[in-house]
Parts: C-alpha cells; structure tokens; sequence
C-alpha cells in the first residue's frame, strides 16, 4: 500500500487581482467533479453516475483506458473520497478541503494498492503527479464558474 499526498493553496496571495474562491466554490467545483470528472481528469475519458445515495453516488469511470467502478462519499464541505476495491486495485482517494493558517487548502491524499514492487511504486507516483495537476485544474474551474456566475 502506497500513501501519496499533495496540497495546492486555494487562493494565491501573490495574485490579489484573481478570483477569490471560498469554501462554498471549491465544494461546488468537487461535486462536479465526482458526477463528471472528464473535465477535471486529463486520464479519464467517461464518467457516468451509475447510481445515487444518501451520501454520495456510484460511478462508472474509463481511466487510462481502464474501466473502473467507484463508490464516491460525501463528507460535505470538507471531503469527498473515492474508493475501488476489485481483483485489480484497490484505492481510497480522498479530496479535502482545509484551511491553514493562510487560508483554504485543497489536498489529494491517495491510500493506493497497485499490484505492489517497483511498479506500484512508480503507479503511486504518477498518480500523485497527475492529481496535483487535477487539483490545480479543479480550482481553475471553479474559478471559471465564479466569472460566470
């Protein structure tokens, strides 16, 4: 089992011009995010609710080529959690919305069992990689929704 973690900074300081995203935008932006993640995910070519529950849905999703069942679980305003569990891999992804001493916090924390070795290693890394583009593109988009609105 390998643990990848990454956090982004929701609002730059730097850039006191941009769009300022609260704790409401972001939630928003990861709901979309789990009923659609095509947009959100530069390796997933479909995404298709299969199901809704009291707390989240079940997904049907193509990633890298792999399609993949998840149940996705809403803890709202603070964490949605993706989990597969079948003979190829098993993952606990969870999206979490923080806040630090400098304001919101986006972060990827990812338990991931991969096929174990070198390999796994590798996956996990990758994976890691890729996420932290997803959460920069999850915040561009909510941002985009923000200008729109």
């Amino acid at each position: 089992m390998r643990v990848v973690s990454r956090t982004v900074r929701v609002n730059d300081p730097a850039d006191p011009g941009g769009v300022h995203l609260t704790r409401d935008d972001v939630w928003a932006a990861l709901v979309r995010k789990a009923e659609n993640a095509v947009p959100f995910v530069a390796a997933m070519d479909e995404c298709t609710v299969l199901e809704r529950t009291d707390n989240g849905l079940v997904r049907e999703v193509v990633l890298g080529g792999e399609r993949v069942r998840e149940e996705v679980v809403f803890r709202p305003k603070t964490r949605v959690s993706f989990l597969r569990d079948d003979e190829a891999a098993t993952w606990v992804i969870h999206n979490d919305l923080g806040e630090d001493e400098h304001g919101l916090t986006l972060t990827f924390l990812g338990e991931l069992e991969l096929g174990g070795g070198l390999e796994e290693e590798a996956a996990a890394e990758r994976t890691g990689s890729a996420y932290l583009v997803a959460l920069r593109t999850t915040l561009d988009l909510a941002r985009e929704a923000v200008r729109g609105a």
